[in-house]
């Protein structure tokens, strides 16, 4: 019997769920969330919800074959992610997950540490818990391969309780679905920074930089034309058995959703020039300059303002992705674009505030 081999490269949609929505966890509960059996209702389905919106990726996944001389292939995309499955031409049969791991128990959610470039919640419990990243794999379905081409990869600040089992567990089906998860897949999620202060002013141009993390890892994304730079930037690629896949950010919008205030859209690069004046900075930065502070921010809101968020505008994050595949020569479009769309706060002061760093105002 010939043999036929998968080439599997990952998900289709990642959801990067707002850093300031969050929930807690707890030790009383330390399977919950994240273990699940292949044979029950929904597994692989409900992720805990933090407070507040879940990111916007409102397109569908695309899809198209394409063939060499060796490989038959399928390339997908959406807002949140890319992939290929390829096979060898030949026959065959491949086993499912169900097939395969049996009633081995899943571990949906793992945690980790809030790394650097995301700014952690105020805890005003200390002595009972402390906040860390919550990643849950989603939407598995055990009857495929891999795991299925809607699956999701959530991320969300939670509150993890002194006591609580956060331990990564190892078995074929958890060790799998991980690894898969784990590869390129992902396009990177911007985190905005804004320049020149961490808090915009009311009259400043504020300037909007971001740094660009991989959703399942969190570690800086730098390839392509980003290869070397501190914050990375939206370029992706995928080089398996000589096919291909590009994605790169044509476009970054920031809309305040707030009345008077119009939405701005800038090249992906957000270049930034730190310590020039306004007037020397780059010609395609990206900024606004805020008319009135954020603690007006729900009279005037063009958009819900989730009741955790305080004294801040709740900015949607638009990302404008091209997707190609081809040969790594011949390149071909896949779809007409991708949006990933994700919210985020920015509180805006008046006046410099107690307990901030020093404020810039040319």
């Amino acid at each position: 019997m010939t043999s036929r081999r998968i080439a599997l490269v990952g998900v289709v949609s990642a959801l990067l769920l707002s850093c300031l929505g969050t929930v807690s966890v707890s030790a009383a509960e330390p399977d919950k969330p994240g273990h699940c059996v292949p044979g029950q209702p929904g597994c692989g389905g409900e992720t805990p919800k933090p407070v507040g919106d879940p990111p916007d990726l409102s397109d569908g996944t695309k899809q198209k074959n394409y063939t060499t001389p060796t490989k038959s292939c399928s390339v997908y995309a959406n807002g949140g992610g890319m992939g290929m499955s390829c096979v060898t031409l030949g026959g065959g049969d491949v086993k499912t997950l169900r097939e395969r791991y049996g009633d081995q128990k899943l571990q949906r959610c793992r945690y980790s540490e809030i790394p650097p470039a995301i700014q952690k919640p105020f805890n005003p419990r200390p002595a009972e818990g402390h906040y860390m990243l919550m990643t849950c794999l989603g939407g598995i379905d055990f009857d495929t391969y891999s795991g299925g081409r809607e699956r999701t990869l959530e991320l969300s600040i939670v509150f993890v309780e002194n006591g609580t089992d956060i331990e990564d567990r190892h078995n074929g089906i958890t060790n799998f679905l991980w690894d898969q998860f784990g590869s390129t897949t992902q396009m990177p999620v911007p985190f905005m920074r804004t320049r020149p202060n961490t808090t915009p002013i009311v009259g400043v141009p504020t300037f909007f930089t971001f740094r660009w993390l991989d959703p399942a890892t969190t570690t800086v994304v730098a390839e392509g034309p980003y290869t070397g730079q501190a914050n990375g930037g939206p370029f992706r690629r995928i080089d398996e058995l000589g096919v291909v896949m590009e994605a790169r950010a044509t476009a970054i919008t920031i809309d305040p959703n707030q009345e008077g205030i119009p939405a701005t859209t800038c090249a992906p690069s957000t270049p930034y020039r730190e310590g020039a004046a306004p007037k020397d900075q780059p010609a395609d930065a990206c900024s606004i300059t805020f008319p009135r502070s954020s603690a007006s921010a729900r009279k005037y809101a063009t958009k819900p303002i989730p009741e955790n968020v305080d004294d801040a505008f709740y900015a949607d994050i638009t990302v404008s992705w091209q997707v190609s595949y081809g040969d790594g020569t011949t390149m071909t479009d896949l779809g007409d674009g991708f949006t990933m769309r994700i919210r985020q706060v920015v509180p805006v002061q008046e006046v410099q505030a107690p307990n901030q760093p020093p404020a810039v105002i040319y």
